[in-house]
């Protein structure tokens, strides 16, 4: 570093002193944690070295270029793809919020819009993403933020001031929080803390480019940049990521021009340090007073310093498998270290015998070769034998001999230590895309085996919910309170959720709604999750009783969901007050039962109307009957007549009382009632056959 031209007061501040004293002993504290994280980088990124094979028995790479079988770098893959699948499968936020009571659901729902919003503005998925690498591959993952960036609201609307309609474009700029996720080299934590809420704080250190560090300079917050840009490094033997960068070589660019070292400090600095004046000299017999401060260094010069603004420390540390009471979680790659190193060595060895068994050795007589032989051996080789040898002697100059091939009990370890690896690490060969012999033949084998690299899969969802996702929701919704005022809502989600955020900020508290992760809920397969749904759905659908238990919608929205068809949802949402929304389905119903009634109105017209077709009928049956008897009554003898009076004149004769709409003539004074009773007429409708033979 090169501090020649600093100026003396940036480079004495007591702050810098402090802080750079600090950071030099913790660096130290993490070395054999930092050694062993080295070790599981190289292990994913298959980095041959000199001890990757230590503890088997086995000689150590003789080769700069070892073989390295990506056994570990497999596993990690596996458990992150599990892990994002879980997480964003459905491609939605892995959280839910829900209203104390529902009185209180357009707060709750307006909070949820305004906080989705802000983390997929502020590629939060992507975050996760990659500290879900981080928890995999080290065991340990630290998240920091809310940090503010600005960005933009792009609005484009239709402009006829000119006459004709233009297409025109408004940018309003905003301010955005998003988090940030820090290599885990790269932090170097309080040696005596358990999580990063805990002791003194924690650095996240990197190293930037000179003219990253000069944009600060546009910033009236920060200072001291002209100074920190004078403290370039060519330096190659930095800690944290540059090491693990130079193992693979990608750090060529440290010899051009230089780099800063950045350090930016998240924890509790004395409050005589934080806002002493240039030359001001502390008081030695008074006790520091420490607070919580975020402070930014740049080549060992102080450039940003503040009181923290946050109710929590802004650093959050997840671990892939917690250990108690340690910082430093347990990954994939650590677990997975032992099978690494068998793997190596069983395999090079495995490699060394097949090499033995095809080739072979060789026994030579260099007393019958000519001096200048050299004995290598390539495609149309010759050798050079001494003159004058006879045909036995040429044939036992070279002596070939066969050797066993014993590379199948190098396999059979591989097996064995493969086994012990799914054990180890949770991850079994089924999940790394690979078939288990006669398990996976029935749908039962297959759920034993996803069951059993689940759970311990299902445990890092919980650390990663309750670690990360829930403490940057609380950590973004007490920004929000602070800073997030309503004109910004109101441009970015409209009138309706902004005069909800208005109440809220007015409120000041978030009591009226609770809020969760839900990675580890979601963790089912998605197969499985499917089939599940949608026998619910079918059971509770099938029963009237049941169904009016169930929201149908949000049933559906569910199994859509599961489903992840990845289309847009057919499913229309409801929208509305729901108290209108009742009041109108209620009108919708009166407006039904009116219609009813009047097709039920208009069915017994028609069908009075069909009655009085029949007995119309009739009586026009009964007056063609009278009259024909009228015309043959003077042809009939007395005997004849009479029975004809008994049988049926009588009734044809009577029947014309009854039906008030015609009135048959008088009958002949011959055809006069008898005395005795007669049967009464056929109710009106029936048939006259019906009537005649009664």
């Amino acid at each position: 570093m090169d501090t020649s031209t600093v100026s003396t007061a940036a480079y004495s501040d007591p702050l810098a002193i402090w802080l750079a004293g600090r950071l030099k002993d913790w660096e130290q504290s993490r070395q054999p944690q930092e050694v062993k994280l080295l070790e599981c980088y190289q292990d994913v990124m298959r980095i041959a070295r000199e001890n990757d094979t230590a503890g088997t028995g086995a000689s150590k790479a003789r080769k700069a270029k070892s073989l390295f079988i990506g056994s570990t770098r497999n596993k990690v893959r596996s458990a992150r793809a599990k892990i994002n699948d879980a997480l964003f499968g459905n491609g939605q936020m892995p959280i839910d919020t829900e209203p104390t009571n529902e009185a209180l659901a357009p707060y709750a729902d307006a909070l949820e819009t305004i906080i989705v919003d802000q983390l997929e503005r502020g590629g939060f998925k992507d975050t996760i993403r990659s500290g879900v690498n981080m928890l995999a591959m080290y065991g340990t993952g630290f998240l920091f933020g809310p940090f503010v960036k600005q960005d933009q609201h792009i609005e484009t609307s239709v402009d006829t001031s000119s006459g004709f309609p233009q297409l025109m474009e408004k940018v309003r700029p905003f301010d955005l929080p998003y988090f940030e996720i820090g290599n885990t080299l790269d932090v170097y934590p309080d040696p005596d803390a358990k999580d990063a809420q805990d002791g003194a704080g924690l650095f996240w250190v990197s190293h930037l480019s000179p003219h990253t560090v000069a944009a600060w300079a546009k910033d009236p917050s920060y200072e001291n940049i002209a100074d920190a840009l004078k403290c370039t490094t060519t330096q190659r033997d930095e800690t944290g990521s540059d090491q693990a960068e130079s193992i693979r070589g990608n750090i060529s660019y440290w010899a051009k021009g230089g780099r800063i070292k950045v350090a930016r400090y998240f924890g509790k600095v004395p409050k005589r340090h934080l806002s002493a004046q240039e030359g001001e000299q502390a008081d030695p017999n008074q006790l520091d007073e420490y607070v919580d401060a975020v402070v930014i260094m740049a080549g060992g010069v102080v450039v940003k310093k503040s009181e923290s603004p946050y109710k929590k420390r802004p650093t959050y540390r997840a671990v892939y498998e917690a250990v108690e009471c340690e910082m430093w979680g347990v990954g994939v790659a650590e677990n997975n270290a032992p099978h690494q190193k068998t793997v190596n060595a069983a395999f090079r060895l495995f490699m060394d015998g097949k090499g033995m068994a095809l080739l072979g050795t060789k026994s030579v007589d260099r007393s019958k070769f000519m001096p200048t032989e050299d004995f290598v051996k390539y495609p149309g080789k010759v050798y050079q034998f001494r003159p004058g040898l006879s045909p036995d002697e040429r044939n036992s100059a070279i002596i070939e001999h066969v050797e066993p091939d014993i590379t199948k009990g190098w396999l059979d370890v591989i097996k064995v230590s493969e086994d012990f690896s799914d054990n180890d690490t949770g991850i079994t060969k089924y999940t790394q895309g690979n078939d288990a012999q006669n398990l996976n033949k029935t749908a039962t084998g297959i759920s034993m085996i996803m069951n059993a690299s689940s759970l311990p899969i299902k445990e890092v969802l919980q650390h990663i919910d309750s670690q990360w996702i829930e403490c940057a929701i609380e950590a973004l919704i007490d920004w929000d309170l602070k800073y997030l005022d309503v004109e910004t809502v109101r441009m970015l989600h409209g009138e309706k959720i902004a005069a909800a955020w208005d109440q809220i900020k007015k409120f000041g508290k978030t009591s009226f709604m609770n809020w969760k992760a839900t990675g580890a809920q979601t963790f089912v397969q998605k197969e499985v999750l499917t089939q599940k749904l949608q026998n619910f759905m079918g059971l509770a659908m099938s029963n009237p009783v049941m169904a009016q238990l169930v929201d149908p919608r949000e049933l559906l929205s569910q199994v859509w969901d599961a489903m992840e068809i990845g289309k847009e949802s057919p499913i229309r949402q409801e929208d509305g007050d729901p108290k209108a929304q009742a009041t109108q389905m209620q009108q919708h119903i009166q407006q039904l039962e009116a219609q009813l009634k009047a097709l039920g109105d208009e069915y017994n017209k028609m069908d009075a109307d069909r009655e009085g077709e029949a007995e119309q009928r009739l009586i026009d049956r009964y007056k063609a009957e009278t009259e024909r008897l009228k015309l043959l009554l003077p042809s009939f003898g007395p005997e004849t007549i009479k029975v004809v009076a008994e049988q049926f004149g009588v009734q044809v004769l009577d029947s014309p009382d009854i039906y008030t709409s015609a009135e048959p003539g008088e009958p002949p004074g011959q055809l006069e009632q008898p005395a005795e009773p007669t049967e009464a007429p056929p109710s009106a409708g029936f048939p006259a056959s019906e009537g005649m033979n009664g």
